[in-house]
């Protein structure tokens, strides 16, 4: 790994480096400024003791030809490269974000995974741009989460092609990198046969295992073991490190990394097609989903009409959340009523008042008909008895205070009658409504039972 500390330094004449963004087992990351631009780019400075092979310089330069041609919105751009005496590096577009390596650190750091919308979202992409690049002759040869950028518009970028075919392979296993390497490498390159787009797919299947679980499926102490565990170690079954992974991404993840690469996608598109049919999660599952809208409905409840729960006490406070979820269902809460309803929705505790006021008609109807009745309705009553309407004898009176005496009498009644008509009059006082019972008269003179 270099040691060459550049941060200050101008590049080629043109590129003013800035500060060291990361470096790895072939090349340096640093940001700098273009003047010409006025842009700032990253610079990926290949490491000097790579380029010591005298074929170095062809292979670079053929590959970052062929990787400057690529334009896909999850491929990094690059705009440049050259060299600088003995360095090499090219020039590439500024992303800002982070890489996935580090996004899956955090993460297992905090306990947490990455969403399994966001974990097939990211690897369609990661497929996406790889096929393009395949379909162009290309092979990254080393697809991993160090190896890709994750902006701030939540896109995954693809960086690096190239870089592992510009290194030859012995001297990159001399240098000790191939331990990192080897955790996503497929069978067939640690067998050294001649790889194609089927060895990218395994890599891309590797990174999706890390992403849902949180760790590569193999890991090992030493390189040997690693590429061994590829080799004849079988893939280890998601479901018991990540329960909640859909068994369909179980099944295209487990396709991704079959040994035999017959037995793989045949295409890195065929792998995201099927990342995009894979049904879209639901957010929350339906057991929550309906908690929630129980505890919001109870709130509602809670704040509104607790007069009318004081009053008819529907919901008992013991009560399981089963149980009250059952009682919104079959009686929801009436959250459309004003708080001043329940004096109008208890008239049974009123009945027997109720029945009070239907009662009293009966005296004021009894002293309507004798108003009516009373001018001339007194006076047929006296010239019906006084002319033998009936063959009983009627009193002569013999004086006038005897004959005004009848018609006090009835003033007396009428103003008995009328007097049990106050509201305020308990049960007992209010008079019989059968006609044939009068008021008790007040005494009258001896002179009536003389007649």
């Amino acid at each position: 790994m270099s040691s060459i500390d550049l941060v200050g330094k101008t590049l080629g004449g043109r590129y003013q480096i800035q500060t060291l963004i990361g470096q790895g087992g072939m090349a340096s990351v640093y940001k700098a400024y273009d003047p010409n631009l006025h842009r700032s780019v990253a610079i990926k400075i290949i490491h000097p003791h790579l380029s010591e092979n005298p074929e170095f310089f062809r292979r670079f330069e053929e590959e970052a030809t062929a990787v400057a041609q690529l334009r896909h919105p999850n491929i990094v751009q690059m705009y440049d490269f050259d060299h600088d005496d003995d360095l090499y590096y090219m020039v590439m577009e500024f992303v800002m974000g982070e890489t996935l390596q580090t996004r899956l650190k955090r993460l297992n750091e905090s306990g947490r995974r990455m969403s399994i919308k966001e974990a097939t979202n990211f690897t369609a992409e990661i497929c996406e741009a790889a096929f393009y690049a395949h379909q162009r002759g290309m092979i990254h040869r080393d697809i991993k989460p160090a190896n890709i950028m994750l902006d701030v518009n939540g896109n995954a970028i693809l960086m690096d092609f190239g870089i592992a075919r510009m290194v030859d392979a012995s001297q990159h296993t001399a240098t000790g990198t191939v331990l990192g390497t080897a955790t996503y490498m497929s069978p067939e390159q640690i067998q050294g046969l001649q790889i194609d787009a089927r060895a990218d797919i395994y890599s891309i299947g590797i990174t999706l295992f890390e992403i849902l679980s949180g760790k590569p499926p193999f890991e090992a102490d030493s390189a040997m073991t690693l590429m061994m565990m590829h080799l004849n170690d079988p893939v280890p079954d998601l479901r018991e490190l990540q329960t909640d992974t859909p068994p369909a991404l179980v099944a295209i993840t487990n396709k991704a990394l079959a040994k035999k690469r017959d037995e793989r996608f045949q295409s890195a598109n065929d792998m995201a097609e099927a990342l995009h049919q894979l049904p879209d999660q639901p957010q929350t599952t339906p057991d929550s989903q309906s908690i929630d809208e129980t505890l919001i409905e109870a709130a509602i409840l809670t704040e509104t009409d607790a007069t009318i729960i004081e009053g008819a006490g529907a919901v008992e406070p013991a009560a399981s959340q089963a149980e009250y979820q059952q009682t919104l269902i079959e009686k929801p809460p009436k959250t459309t009523q004003p708080a001043t309803a329940p004096a109008a929705t208890a008239p049974e505790e009123r009945l027997p008042v109720e029945g009070k006021k239907s009662r009293a008609w009966l005296p004021i109807l009894l002293v309507v008909l004798i108003l009516i009745l009373g001018g001339g309705g007194y006076f047929a009553y006296i010239n019906f008895f006084a002319g033998g309407g009936i063959n009983a004898p009627v009193p002569t009176p013999t004086t006038e205070s005897e004959a005004l005496l009848p018609l006090a009498e009835t003033e007396e009644a009428i103003l008995a009658v009328t007097s049990t008509q106050q509201p305020e009059a308990t049960e007992t006082e209010i008079p019989s409504p059968t006609p044939t019972e009068a008021p008790t008269p007040t005494p009258a003179p001896p002179v009536i039972g003389g007649a």
